[in-house]
């Protein structure tokens, strides 16, 4: 009647899962994602400091491999978005992550995911550029922008995506 009673419907917003540089997924050096094989999204240049990948949105955690170089997620809406933090990260068998979730787990926009051991993996002179791939957006959230110029300088939490209205 007046509208205020209306629930709004939810927006589509994709947040930074990770502090640092966020650059078009045309200039990963790993030819599924810049190639966009898996699907759109963006990628991450790490901060130098930044050791926490946090949900980019709030769902439910459908994948986790042991080497915990990745996570799946599915929104409510049916969103499903791929984190995979580095390049041929899954060759160190989980050595330098931290799961802080579980597979079936439902998690918060924001909520901290995997914890990086920045030592380690440069040991293992990782590339730790984190893609966020979304692999099926449900009809509403398929028209999207990004809220930022690749090059610029993020912080975790950012909002890196929304839905174009």
């Amino acid at each position: 009647m007046f509208g205020f009673l209306k629930k709004k419907k939810p927006e589509f917003e994709v947040t930074a899962p990770i502090a640092g540089v966020v650059t078009d997924l045309s200039t990963v050096d790993d030819p599924v994602f810049s190639q966009k094989l898996m699907g759109d999204g963006f990628a991450i240049k790490l901060a130098a400091d930044a050791d926490t990948v946090s949900a980019p949105v709030a769902g439910e955690i459908v994948s986790l491999p042991e080497s915990k170089h990745a996570i799946g997620l599915v929104t409510p809406a049916g969103d499903e978005i791929l984190i995979h933090i580095g390049i041929d990260t899954v060759n160190l068998n989980g050595a330098g992550f931290t799961a802080l979730i579980e597979q079936g787990d439902s998690v918060e926009q924001g909520q901290e995911l995997i914890k990086l051991d920045r030592q380690k993996l440069a040991a293992n002179n990782a590339d730790l550029t984190t893609m966020v791939i979304f692999t099926k957006l449900a009809p509403a959230n398929q028209n999207w922008t990004k809220t930022k110029d690749f090059g610029t300088q993020i912080a975790s939490q950012d909002i890196l995506v929304k839905q174009n209205q």
